[in-house]
């Protein structure tokens, strides 16, 4: 089905985030709700089950952070007003840093910056993703940052990359940045001297009217 806020959800999806969720409470702050337990199975010396449950658990992490964040928007756009902040901060197992975190990657989404499928498994290296400007996310791209399995060290490797690049990229902009205003002052004092010599003109020509020649009234001159 459909939402109103243009996400669709299914209802797996929807069976999927009802009751406790993959804890993501904001870091340095107790959580408030209670984890779910998790049935550990036995399985053995199997290196490719361990592997298949790993990656299942893992999927179903990203799917559900990305419904939370989907449950949020929607919220965000139809409680009455101060009914959503209130009930981020008093009956949710997160705070509001967490809440924008999570609202954010799901935006993105639904703006189609970001696929749901290119979204890593940790909320917070998607948001350290989707909170990229379009230039740097598109560099991102580029360099295959932007991918399910990328992992939080690598994005900040990326971003201070990115960071470096534009300091010695700055001295020649701030140059740059500084003739321009320069050039703006000059034409700026240009005009205000054209300007006032425009109202000078005006006033010399319209003594010049005033006066007579040989007894006849000055008409022309130019």
């Amino acid at each position: 089905m459909t939402s109103a806020s243009g996400f669709m959800l299914s209802r797996k999806g929807i069976r999927d985030t009802e009751g406790p969720t993959v804890a993501t409470p904001e870091q340095g702050r107790e959580e408030r709700g209670e984890l779910l337990s998790i049935s550990i199975k036995n399985l053995g010396a199997d290196r490719s089950e361990y592997v298949d449950e790993i990656g299942k658990l893992w999927d179903q992490a990203k799917r559900r952070f990305l419904a939370i964040g989907q449950y949020l928007v929607m919220a965000k756009e139809r409680l009455p007003h101060g009914a959503f902040e209130a009930m981020v901060l008093a009956e949710l197992p997160f705070g509001k840093v967490t809440a924008w975190q999570l609202r954010t990657i799901a935006e993105a989404v639904r703006n189609k910056r970001i696929q749901p499928e290119e979204l890593p498994s940790s909320y917070t290296t998607a948001f350290r993703i989707v909170q990229m400007p379009d230039e740097i996310l598109a560099q991102a791209r580029v360099a295959n940052i932007v991918r399910a399995d990328v992992q939080r060290p690598e994005v900040a490797k990326f971003l201070a990359k990115v960071s470096e690049e534009q300091k010695a990229h700055r001295p020649a902009v701030d140059r740059l940045v500084e003739r321009r205003d320069e050039l703006k002052r000059d034409i700026a004092k240009l005009e205000r001297a054209q300007r006032d010599a425009r109202q000078e003109l005006a006033v010399l020509e319209a003594e010049l009217r005033e006066k007579t020649i040989d007894g006849h009234a000055l008409k022309d001159v130019a």
